[in-house]
């Protein structure tokens, strides 16, 4: 395939996909971020009990600051709740409302929809595995 810069090529699908992600979440009133932190919750709630909010900056790559101003528009929204701890009242314990759960499952099933639609002509497996070459590459770089 000569002739295709590589890098417009990446950049233009990240942001057709941007797009297209943007899309799908408005329809739910959600962000970018605000969806990856509920992905977060719900990940990490399904092996741990208690979720914090440094739990879902190292989870997301999020910064712990702007965690807790997502967190503050979710909870604004009933998608979540936040509980101070008792015995550590420093500790604050984030969990999904039931609004949340259902608005969760909602946009993910249409995230899934949509990427299967995208990805039904593609060999995931070998661009999957293109990914990560570059992906580590990129890491060599940053480091």
């Amino acid at each position: 395939m000569r002739g295709i810069n590589v890098d417009s090529l990446i950049g233009h699908v990240f942001k057709l996909w941007m797009r297209t992600k943007k899309q799908i979440l408005d329809e739910f009133d959600l962000t970018g971020s605000q969806y990856e932190v509920l992905s977060a919750i719900c990940h990490l709630g399904n092996y741990k009990k208690e979720i914090i909010q440094i739990d879902l900056s190292e989870e997301t790559g999020i910064d712990p600051m702007t965690i807790s101003t997502i967190l503050r528009n979710l909870e604004k929204n009933n998608i979540i709740t936040r509980v101070r701890g008792t015995v550590n009242t420093r500790v604050i314990y984030i969990e999904l409302t039931e609004k949340g759960n259902i608005l969760y499952k909602m946009a993910s099933a249409k995230m899934l929809s949509c990427c299967n639609n995208i990805y039904r002509n593609i060999d995931e497996e070998n661009l999957t595995s293109q990914l990560l070459v570059l992906s580590n590459e990129l890491n060599k770089l940053n480091n």
